[in-house]
């Protein structure tokens, strides 16, 4: 008789990639924006599933660990952006409320490499939304 092992829990992993693109056929159904999905819609109930699973697990990945979990807060931030989603107020929403906050939470600590290459994905985010925002007009 041949033994099941358990799958690694690698294997269970959701991929942040994955999360993206369960979203992505919205945006190329012509939706701009996160909120304008149908939640009644089962594909988009199982993409908000994936994204909360997915979410769940890199918080608990992140515990305790406050660089990672500035990292993962911001992977999360972007997700939607990521996805494709473009609509203008939306964009301007994260640019200037939710990623300022997360530039707050991340302090300038010079001598912490880790926290220098946090903010600077945090720069980057930035700007990729304010290039977003420049296309529109």
């Amino acid at each position: 008789m041949e033994k099941i092992f358990p799958l690694p829990e690698s294997k269970n992993e959701i991929m942040r990639e994955e999360v993206i693109n369960a979203y992505k056929k919205f945006v190329e159904q012509g939706i701009k924006s996160p909120d304008a999905l149908d939640l009644d819609d089962p594909e988009v109930k199982e993409a908000n599933e994936l994204f909360y699973r997915w979410q769940t697990q890199e918080d608990t990945r992140a515990k305790g660990n406050e660089e990672l979990s500035l990292r993962i807060h911001l992977a999360k931030t972007m997700l939607y952006v990521d996805a494709g989603f473009t609509d203008p107020n939306y964009l301007d929403e994260i640019l200037k409320d939710w990623l300022v906050q997360d530039a707050q939470n991340a302090e300038k600590q010079n001598d912490n490499p880790a926290r220098i290459e946090t903010r600077k994905q945090l720069a980057e985010a930035m700007k990729k939304i304010r290039n977003l925002l420049k296309e529109q007009t």
